[in-house]
């Protein structure tokens, strides 16, 4: 452990200040002191450590700790304190650069001049000026030529990395007076490092939801006593408060159009924002969330969307979504900035998959249509008419090209057809060419896509300078609008990567995908709706899917100073290195803070009935293989206490054995132990969280029967929702969720994969995202120390070391095998005898019938 200082000690003069009123120690972690809000678990020290070598080596690593380890926190002091401890070493080298600057400017006076007099322009580097002249004794009058030797020593002081450059190179070539060999290591040190040495790192702190954002920010204002600029990007769908923007089925949309009529007072004045002193350093919201600047921007009738976007630019750390830093459309129009930078990246567990989707396009013949006929009204309009007709001959000729008939299609299931490119017949070069996408024509589309930007941008910069009393300023008619910019942006980024000659031309797929209008889906709308008789049939889709997500990580990395990877569920790390064509230095895979007391680990070969339990395509529909599942789960709901988690590799098997339990009567018995719950698929948000608010309201109400949530891997119940405690005592797993096998895009990263040696093969990778699925759902309970509950393999499969060894580390070393059910029950019985009768000592007395209680849930 490392020593503790008292947080009284004098604060470190970095750029982050230190709040005295919140409760911390200091401990030097990797000769950083870092301040810490309690005694750090050893796995929390551990994860600071090794945050503090890969950021100090300026390394890209992946650090892997169970939810419940104080995972956030830790990266959160760790980070800062490391930034801190970094800017102070910079201003120590700075000083001492701008000090051996001086003594070099006394002593050696000839040279200063040779350098920066000459009315100002820069002499001889080369030319050797006398000993005489160099000497410490010469007087700076002789300087007097036309600037003073103040006036040179601050122009060297300003010019601070030219000045070292110049100071190093003279150095090989004669011996500087007054400088030593250490003065000059030292200029060595700071030239080797580059902009690094000036720069002051910003942090980028991505998660998967705007909910972990908030849960993040919470912890730094509450736990940490770090303090410093920091700001929130988020969708204007959250901090949108225009009464039309927000009942638009489009907020983005209709924020856009809102603001290019100018008919936004908020925008207009979201910079009143900026000012409010509750933002301001030392304020009661200075560190703050999306929902405290949108209380803020509210009475000020301000624009909070626009408001975090202009702070966030100068922002010490920004807490964002990670699709804003991974998705190059949206960083771009966010404003971030990568280059030296840190980014960390939590619930990092689909980054892979989020990478591809970031360098994914698709764009349908609906889309084109409506970009062809915004484009030619500005030509009727007479608005740059040759730019808005390359646009639209674009549009149309993509259109034209998806609609025609007679077309191919190679993969066909129940609604949807799919031709991809390259074919043996047809290159995506032969394609590009048949559609006349050269590169001269696509040039064409860039340069029109730029001057019409150029356009639209002077005509919002018009009417900021004309104000809200004209309001008719940027009519519709005058702009296409963003959506359709956005089309055209989209398609020239993919364009550029399948070029011929790009080095990521081999690493997309080109795809047609047709499938029937939802809108036209039922009969009943058809006749209800004679508006629906003028839409398609089918909607025709160009897709350019990226098999290779290393197409925007690595432009991401070459950009960064440190790429953190870190999540509860990284497991299997084996593809990260290879999939996002990064170098990871190292990797962390930490242990669970809960003592292995408090939780088991399981993996059942056979059920009830000695049926192998093996949730395969085929045998998961043999009636025996789903009636002893049935049964297995009875006897697990009817010992488990509180809460209870099951899961199945599908819609389709969840649907199966739930109408098999209904037609037999084991859901009833079932019920007889808890109330049952299940994932709907599909669904809106608020119909999952009212199903998730009733799981909980039934738990934390007085009962002796529990609950059971039955849902599926990757859907949301198994995706960041915390059930600690008496939410989730027992997780039941049941299969491995491989992804569809027929699915066209599985089918052809696996195809591409095994085309590609310095990948994984296609099976490999396949395998992982299906392991990677099941750790991320072994991950719901046990989400603190003092947190317990038991771990469930209902899977044959998870007898066998090698899929043991694709688990969490955590869960890894505690598995234990049964071969049959009721050996395994016996076993998971006495952990729950042991763990209540614990749980029994440790509960408060019960108080006197007289003392009233008040308990108050928070749903």
């Amino acid at each position: 452990m490392p020593k503790p200082t008292d947080t009284d000690s004098p604060a470190i003069q970095g750029d982050i200040r230190l709040d005295s009123s919140v409760k911390s120690t200091m401990y030097y972690i990797g000769g950083v002191p870092v301040h810490f809000p309690f005694v750090p678990y050893p796995s929390q020290l551990g994860m600071m450590n090794h945050m503090i070598r890969a950021l100090n080596k300026a390394q890209n690593t992946m650090i892997e700790s169970p939810t419940g380890s104080g995972k956030s926190l830790a990266l959160l002091c760790a980070t800062l304190a490391w930034r801190q401890s970094f800017v102070v070493r910079q201003r120590k080298m700075q000083e001492n650069v701008r000090q051996i600057i001086t003594r070099f400017c006394m002593h050696n006076t000839m040279l200063l001049r040779s350098r920066y007099g000459s009315n100002g322009t820069d002499a001889d580097p080369d030319k050797k000026p006398d000993a005489m002249e160099t000497h410490a004794s010469e007087k700076p009058d002789i300087l007097s030529n036309n600037y003073s030797f103040v006036t040179l020593q601050a122009r060297a002081q300003t010019l601070q990395s030219e000045t070292v450059d110049f100071i190093l190179d003279t150095s090989k070539k004669q011996t500087l007076v007054g400088l030593s060999k250490d003065d000059l290591a030292t200029l060595g040190e700071y030239q080797n490092a580059g902009k690094s040495a000036t720069q002051r790192p910003r942090i980028f702190f991505g998660t998967r939801t705007h909910k972990q954002v908030a849960q993040l920010v919470n912890e730094l204002r509450s736990k940490t006593p770090y303090r410093l600029r920091t700001a929130v990007l988020g969708s204007r769908a959250q901090t949108c408060t225009h009464p039309k923007a927000k009942r638009a089925e489009s907020v983005d949309d209709t924020c856009r159009q809102l603001r290019d009529d100018n008919n936004c007072g908020a925008y207009t004045g979201f910079r009143r924002v900026l000012g409010s002193k509750k933002l301001a350093e030392g304020g009661e919201l200075e560190i703050w969330d999306l929902e405290d600047i949108v209380s803020v921007a509210r009475p000020l009738v301000a624009c909070s969307y626009y408001a975090s976007r202009e702070l966030a630019a100068t922002a010490k750390l920004v807490f964002c979504p990670y699709n804003y830093i991974l998705d190059p459309a949206v960083r771009k129009a966010a404003g971030i900035e990568l280059e030296g930078n840190i980014v960390i990246l939590d619930e990092a567990h689909n980054i892979e998959n989020a990478a591809r989707d970031a360098g994914s396009f698709e764009v349908s013949d609906l889309q084109l249509a409506s970009l062809a006929h915004e484009c030619s009204g500005m030509f009727d309009h007479g608005i740059l008419r040759n730019e808005h007709l390359v646009l639209k001959s674009l549009a149309d000729t993509l259109a034209a090209w998806l609609q025609r008939d007679g077309a191919a299609f190679e993969y066909c299931d129940y609604e949807t057809q799919t031709s991809v490119w390259p074919k043996p017949e047809c290159s995506v070069d032969t394609l590009l060419t048949d559609l006349a996408l050269t590169p001269d024509y696509i040039s064409q589309v860039k340069s029109a896509q730029a001057k019409i930007e150029d356009y639209i941008a002077s005509l919002r910069t018009q009417s900021n300078e004309h104000g809200p009393e004209d309001p008719e300023l940027l009519p519709r008619d005058k702009h296409v609008s963003a959506g359709a910019l956005r089309v055209v942006e989209g398609l020239l980024r993919v364009l550029k990567h399948v070029a011929h000659g790009s080095k990521f031309a081999t690493d997309f797929r080109i795809a047609v995908v047709r499938h029937p209008n939802p809108e036209l889906r039922t009969s009943l709308k058809r006749k209800r709706q004679s508006a629906f008789e003028s839409k398609p049939a089918f909607i025709n889709t160009l897709s350019f899917w990226t098999m290779n997500p290393g197409v925007v990580f690595s432009e991401i990395a070459e950009q960064t100073r440190s790429i953190v990877l870190t999540s509860g569920t990284l497991s299997p790390l084996d593809s990260y290195a290879s999939e996002l064509q990064v170098d990871f230095a190292s990797t962390l895979e930490a242990n669970h803070v809960i003592a292995p007391s408090r939780f088991c680990a399981l993996a059942v070969e056979c059920g009830p009935s000695g049926v192998r339990l093996e949730a395969k395509y085929r045998t998961s529909d043999q009636l025996e293989f789903q009636d002893d599942v049935g049964e297995a789960i009875r006897a697990i709901a009817a010992r488990s206490p509180d809460g209870m988690l099951v899961f199945m590799p599908s819609y389709a098997l969840l649907n199966k054995l739930i109408a098999r339990w209904e037609a037999t009567g084991r859901l009833a018995e079932i019920r007889s132990h808890k109330t049952v719950f299940v994932e709907p698929q599909g669904g809106t948000k608020d119909q999952f969280d009212k199903l998730l608010l009733s799981y909980r309201k039934h738990l934390s109400e007085p009962n002796e029967t529990g609950a059971v949530m039955f849902g599926v891997f990757r859907g949301k119940v198994s995706e960041g929702i915390d059930f600690s405690d008496h939410f989730c005592r027992t997780v039941v797993n049941i299969g491995i969720p491989f992804p569809a096998f027929k699915d066209v895009k599985v089918m052809l990263k696996r195809e591409y994969n095994n085309e590609h040696t310095m990948l994984l093969n296609g099976s490999k990778w396949y395998d992982i995202q299906a392991f990677r699925a099941v750790n991320q759902a072994l991950g719901r309970c046990l989400r603190h120390k003092d947190d317990w509950g038991a771990i469930i393999m209902l899977e044959a499969r998870f007898v066998q070391n090698a899929n043991i060894a694709r688990l969490s580390k955590w869960v890894r070393g505690h598995m234990r095998v049964f071969g049959r059910f009721e050996n395994a029950k016996q076993y998971l019985d006495a952990f729950y005898d042991e763990r209540i009768s614990e749980d029994a000592k440790d509960m408060p007395q019960v108080l006197d019938a007289e003392e009233n209680v008040t308990i108050v849930l928070d749903e």
